[in-house]
């Protein structure tokens, strides 16, 4: 390696081909200072190809288009939950909605046995022919426990919608959904997409939604898979075919820019507005979501520096910034601060849902590069928020859209790190780039810097995780984490050291990682689940502290057959939480009984014939304890009023006759005294 002069005091690495090295600073963007800071493009009087005509995509879903199409006249409403006040006793959230600019305002009306203020606010005038309005929601918070019905009624105009919406009272427990991984990735193939559908998990979920209404819906990263444009924007296949050293000095121009910010408007409209199970959803269900990297483009932030300073890498992620705050947050760059975002450079949410739950959403993207996941300010931040609002909550969770506990592979981490160099020529070699990303680095590199328990992010983790113990044992709180982004779902567990563990419910290094993902994008093969569980799962991450991931699936989702690998489950899921009361000895005591005292050999999928939701008992449930399966003492010190019920519903991996049925795997997460 050499160095290469870009200016009179700035040098960068070469090889000796003359390829700059992913580790050295981008020549042509030397000192950025925040996620999106690219230098403006020069002068050019070339010509930016149009964006082809859209075509339906063989993806079993009829609204999903290539290119995404362009949305009709009305959008929308979209609900977004964001917090409680319990001292003014409100319930705070917004309604996004659309409307074509030829349009006057609509007009709302909400009805129910509450108070209910609003306010209009527009967000763009004109963005791509649509006006984007966000409806400020304020609505009596009674006291004691139950639900309020909120509907509304839209008159667009020219013609009528409606809907209606639940509200937990003060004290009521709340109900909610989680999931994660919204569509297929770009080497998902059409045929196995065609297959799965879009939309067999989602009606699942909407089944258990008719059935006991949800309070709140978490959607925890690639909301949407923006990998495409890469095929779909005819600059950027370009792009990523140009040689090395000219793909990372390339502007981005303004008019790309304009196709990759209407490629994201339109993708977002297909897939909230097309697709009736999404749509349904956000028109019913207030929702709560935090992105991930498909909502930018795969392993975004996760690059070297010259790849994630490059004006081009910056120039996509602004873009896809400025779409996620539209849609996923009802606000822009310049108003997030004053609709209760925070960070330091990134954009982070608190919400207090009624007296007893909270729950923090991190941005795990805006602030990441090779080193860091979140600026140390945003992290104090957080701490700060808090410091000063968990009065009275008893459990809080956190959002972390990638796990924030799983498995280490160390040596396959040093692997990658040494091929991400290899010589250009050899990137383009047939059976070297069969195995590369889009960006020309090994297909793997991305994604184990993604994770928590890489060794570049590991201390990260664990500093953090020490405060959250701090914060857990102050308050009394009981934290667990929500993930996805894996596509399997698992359980992980954090507590005290064998040897000085008090019982559960005193423990506040006991913290849970749900693993729920993905909604709709294909699982792993049966083999790579396998090979997971002969990684690193149990290791002890700071002083006095157990990690590990637990064997949660002790009965196959099939038949109730044992199983040899009881981490992860290769299924389709989503996961439903419930916030609840009155959990009796009784309950306590059957969930421990051995297996053979409660589970036939035989036992086949809880959902309906239709694989619809139902109430039947789960096909196995998972305490507290260190092993679920043992004999425990009851001990009434165990049982508590404000405990965690944590669901897992798993697609069958078999079509049968009349669809795919779902099984569901419960786990007790006890309150902290």
């Amino acid at each position: 390696m050499t160095e290469k002069q870009v200016n009179e005091d700035e040098y960068v690495i070469v090889d000796k081909y003359g390829d700059f090295d992913a580790n050295s600073a981008n020549p042509v963007n030397l000192n950025p200072q925040f996620m999106g800071d690219y230098p403006e493009p020069k002068a050019t009087t070339s010509k930016i190809p149009d964006l082809p005509p859209s075509t339906k995509a063989a993806s079993g879903s009829p609204a999903v288009n290539r290119p995404p199409k362009p949305p009709g006249h009305a959008l929308g409403p979209f609900l977004q939950f964001i917090t409680t006040d319990l001292e003014e006793m409100l319930w705070i959230g917004s309604v996004l909605i659309f409307r074509h600019i030829s349009f006057n305002q609509p007009d709302i009306v909400f009805i129910g046995d509450v108070k209910i203020d609003y306010n209009w606010e527009i967000l763009y005038d004109n963005i791509f022919d649509l006006r984007a309005y966000r409806i400020n929601l304020f609505i009596e918070l009674k006291e004691g426990e139950g639900d309020d019905m909120i509907q509304w009624k839209i008159d667009w105009g020219d013609k009528i919608t409606n809907g209606s919406f639940i509200i937990a009272r003060c004290d009521q427990k709340w109900r909610g959904g989680f999931f994660s991984c919204n569509g297929f990735d770009a080497y998902v193939p059409e045929e196995v997409a065609s297959n799965l559908t879009y939309s067999d998990v989602w009606n699942h979920l909407l089944s258990i939604h008719d059935e006991t209404p949800l309070h709140l819906l978490l959607w925890g990263g690639d909301q949407n898979y923006i990998d495409f444009m890469f095929d779909d924007i005819p600059f950027l296949r370009a792009w990523r075919n140009m040689a090395w050293n000219a793909r990372w000095t390339t502007d981005f121009r303004d008019d790309v820019k304009e196709q990759v910010e209407q490629y994201h408007f339109y993708t977002y409209a297909e897939n909230w507005d097309r697709r009736p199970e999404v749509k349904h959803a956000l028109a019913s269900i207030p929702s709560l979501m935090m992105w991930d990297d498909h909502d930018i483009y795969d392993g975004a932030g996760s690059y070297p520096p010259l790849i994630h300073d490059s004006p081009m890498m910056m120039g996509l992620f602004l873009a896809a910034q400025k779409m996620r705050l539209l849609f996923q947050h009802h606000t822009t760059l310049e108003k997030a601060r004053e609709h209760y975002l925070f960070g330091y450079k990134g954009y982070n949410f608190f919400a207090r849902c009624g007296r007893n739950l909270a729950i923090i959403g991190t941005d795990g993207r805006t602030e990441r590069d090779t080193q860091t996941v979140q600026h140390e300010k945003t992290w104090d931040m957080i701490f700060d928020k808090l410091e000063n609002n968990l009065d009275d909550v008893k459990h809080l969770i956190l959002l972390v859209p990638v796990p924030f506990s799983f498995i280490r592979v160390p040596f396959a981490e040093t692997i990658f790190e040494k091929l991400k160099n290899l010589p250009n020529k050899l990137r383009k070699l047939p059976f070297i780039k069969s195995r590369n990303s889009i960006f020309y680095l090994p297909e793997l590199y991305d994604d184990l810097l993604d994770e928590w328990t890489h060794a570049s992010h590991i201390e990260e983790r664990n500093r953090v995780l020490s405060r959250l113990q701090q914060i857990a044992e102050q308050k009394k709180v009981r934290v667990s984490y929500f993930s996805g982004d894996v596509h399997c779902c698992g359980i992980s567990r954090f507590q005290t050291e064998a040897s000085h563990r008090p019982l559960p419910i005193n423990d506040p290094k006991l913290m849970y990682q749900i693993i729920s993902s993905a909604i709709v994008n294909m699982p792993p093969s049966k083999m790579a689940i396998r090979v997971a569980h002969y990684f690193k799962t149990k290791w002890n991450p700071i002083d006095n502290t157990e990690e590990e991931v637990i064997d949660f699936f002790e009965r196959r989702p099939e038949n109730g057959g044992k199983l040899i690998h009881k981490k992860f489950r290769s299924n389709r899921n989503w996961c439903y939480f419930e916030h609840c009361s009155n959990i009796t000895s009784s309950t306590v005591t059957n969930t421990h009984k051995r297996h053979s005292d409660v589970i036939p050999s035989a036992l086949g999928p809880t959902s309906t014939d239709e694989g619809l939701g139902s109430q039947q008992p789960p096909i196995h449930q998972h305490s507290q304890h260190h092993k679920c399966h043992e004999h425990i003492e009851h001990d009434e010190r165990q049982i508590g009023t404000s405990d965690l019920k944590i669901r897992l519903w798993l697609e069958s991996n078999k079509k049968q006759k009349t669809g795919r049925q779902f099984v569901s795997y419960e786990l007790l997460i006890p309150n902290l005294e």
